[in-house]
């Protein structure tokens, strides 16, 4: 519907945006000027005085839905059978919203389903060590939440699982690299991946620095301009003892122009880096 704005009536007051002619305007003015005038409604308002009003007023074969603003009138007319058609319009868009609401709903319970499913085989598959399986039933639950992100609002907590948990758990880092390269391919995914495996893996030695440094080297090797990746690597490095491979990390980091979250960056955390590496090797020195 097209609107005249700021038409203005000879011998009628006010500013007139509507899809009425002048005639009409004028018309509708006589009649309803008792109600619509500023002085009207202020009289009704127990002394204090309404910017906006409203109204749904009769008009011809019709009503006129009529608000004002200062000295700016809004009237749209329509007649009771468009009035009728309209609302009946409504109905139908809404009776189609609560329709595609229950549809949404009776697919987020299937997924709901589905997903507690796939979390539950994978959670059995991890304690059976069957390794392969839980990464299958793993992979495949993060594909079915990726198919249902058209949905504007999910359950509580719907977003909030933790595939690094899962893959913290496995004997070697390579299935959770995969997954984390394919699904949440982010330096601070990484990070995270990284810093839960040599928590939660169970290895210990020789066993846990290969497998979370391979963690740490694809993750900076896919994001090579990221100082945090490399600052969580020197600080895994430095809390194993392997101060040569933090110092080598730190020293690439220097050479490609990265920043830590320190004042001093890189180039400090080389100099104490070496320093403990000097102490701990006198430490352990034995005289022949």
């Amino acid at each position: 519907m097209k609107l005249r704005e700021d038409a203005i009536v000879i011998g009628i007051p006010y500013k007139w945006k509507t899809n009425l002619a002048d005639n009409e305007i004028a018309d509708f003015y006589r009649l309803h000027k008792d109600n619509i005038g500023e002085k009207a409604c202020e009289e009704r308002s127990t002394g204090i005085r309404i910017s906006i009003r409203f109204g749904f007023l009769p008009f011809q074969d019709g009503f006129c839905v009529w608000t004002a603003n200062g000295d700016t009138h809004t009237v749209i007319f329509r007649t009771v059978r468009d009035w009728e058609l309209w609302d009946a319009r409504q109905n139908e868009i809404e009776e189609l919203r609560q329709e595609q609401a229950e549809e949404e709903y009776i697919e987020q319970q299937l997924l709901m389903i589905e997903d507690a499913h796939l979390e539950k085989e994978a959670e059995l598959a991890l304690n059976a060590k069957n390794y392969d399986a839980a990464a299958a039933y793993t992979t495949t639950r993060a594909e079915l939440r990726a198919s249902f992100k058209k949905y504007r609002l999910m359950p509580p907590g719907w977003e909030h699982w933790y595939p690094d948990l899962i893959f913290a758990r496995f004997p070697t880092s390579q299935h959770g690299i995969e997954f984390f390269r394919t699904f949440f391919p982010l330096a601070q995914t990484f990070a995270n991946f990284a810093h839960w495996y040599s928590v939660r893996c169970g290895l210990t030695g020789d066993a846990l620095v290969e497998q979370t440094k391979a963690i740490y080297f694809v993750g900076m090797k896919m994001f090579p301009d990221n100082g945090n990746l490399a600052q969580a690597a020197c600080l895994f490095f430095r809390r194993v003892g392997s101060f040569e491979m933090a110092i080598n990390v730190c020293r690439d980091a220097i050479k490609r122009g990265l920043r830590d979250q320190t004042k001093s960056g890189f180039e400090g955390r080389l100099v104490r880096l070496q320093r403990e590496f000097q102490h701990a090797a006198f430490s352990n020195y034995e005289p022949q």
